[in-house]
């Protein structure tokens, strides 16, 4: 198997519960790790508190993204795994006795890939009328504190952690998402991926355009980009603002006409992309800049009409100078 074959399948596992020993397996598989080789470790020295690493389980549903090449990367320059430096893993027993790391996944993936099979951990015991949902979530809630913080958790792996316990809010734009036919972090599967969450979550939350707006925005870009497996978020955001507007506008447009819009700014050659309408937001309005170009190069619009675009949106006279540039 080759690297990057592994790291592909590692990166992108379902939504399940693995045992440390199978993911650490596919890793094994991968012929070509020359650049990567590293020495085996030796053993911890034994006491009570060591975790049998081969029987060790995962609940991928909670936990972030493995990066095998970073990770290679990182045992490379360490010349090996460091016991020291890797410290213990937290680990949880489940009232069927089976345990799972909550915390330390990789540090856990390291050792064992280097050939150490047991671990220093620290313990948590489930009360034993605890159900596996119930066990997930207070993992999961353990998880999300003890890591949301850290610079390198991306929000959508702070996202996935938060509707696993059930946060109220995050559980509320889980609704939204799916009503938008849109994954994060395969939390939907078989729906295309939402390209960056916080310009989504951030607009939904605070109603910078109606929630309406964004489900249909979602709708007519899957349609004009049928063969994109990602949509991107800030080009939802701004075609929403663009709908709202177009409520309020003299001269406004059906969905129809909209997205046979987008199709005829889609069909040259080569193909045009969802990010050259994205390429020059302003940062200190994007979905009001990207509705802007909308309205200028898709909807090809005349300067009457722009003028009212115009006094209708966020947007001042002198910022629109970098906006009018042909796309």
């Amino acid at each position: 198997m080759q690297l990057q074959e592994a790291a592909s399948i590692l990166a992108s596992l379902d939504n399940r519960d693995y045992t440390l020993k199978e993911l650490v397996d596919i890793a094994k598989k991968v012929t070509n790790l020359k650049k990567y080789k590293v020495p085996n470790a030796s053993p911890y020295e034994s006491n009570n508190y060591l975790v049998d690493l081969n029987k060790v389980k995962v609940c991928i549903t909670y936990q972030r993204k493995m990066r095998l090449i970073k990770l290679l990367k990182k045992l490379a320059e360490a010349k090996g795994f460091d016991k020291s430096a890797a410290g213990f893993i937290d680990v949880a027993v489940r009232p069927n006795g089976e345990q799972y790391i909550w915390d330390g996944f990789r540090r856990g993936f390291m050792a064992l890939f280097c050939g150490i099979d047991h671990m220093p951990a620290s313990w948590l015991w489930h009360t034993s009328n605890m159900t596996v949902t119930e066990c997930e979530k207070q993992e999961a809630k353990m998880f999300k504190i003890r890591n949301s913080d850290i610079e390198t958790m991306k929000a959508e792996e702070i996202f996935r952690a938060k509707v696993v316990y059930d946060e109220p809010e995050a559980l509320t734009f889980l609704t939204f998402l799916k009503d938008c036919r849109l994954d994060v972090e395969n939390l939907l599967p078989g729906n295309k991926s939402l390209g960056g969450i916080v310009q989504l979550w951030n607009t939904w939350k605070y109603h910078h355009v109606s929630h309406d707006n964004l489900i249909l925005s979602s709708e007519i870009l899957q349609n004009a980009w049928p063969k994109d497996s990602v949509i991107s978020s800030y080009l939802l955001c701004g075609l929403g603002k663009f709908l709202d507007i177009n409520e309020e506008m003299d001269k406004s447009f059906d969905e129809d006409f909209i997205l046979q819009s987008f199709k005829n700014f889609i069909n040259v050659r080569p193909p045009r992309k969802q990010e050259e309408l994205t390429g020059r937001r302003l940062n200190k309005a994007p979905n009001d800049s990207i509705a802007y170009c909308i309205a200028k190069h898709v909807m090809l619009e005349d300067e009457n009409y722009m003028k009212e675009f115009l006094s209708k949106s966020k947007l001042k006279s002198d910022d629109t100078d970098i906006l009018d540039d042909d796309v």
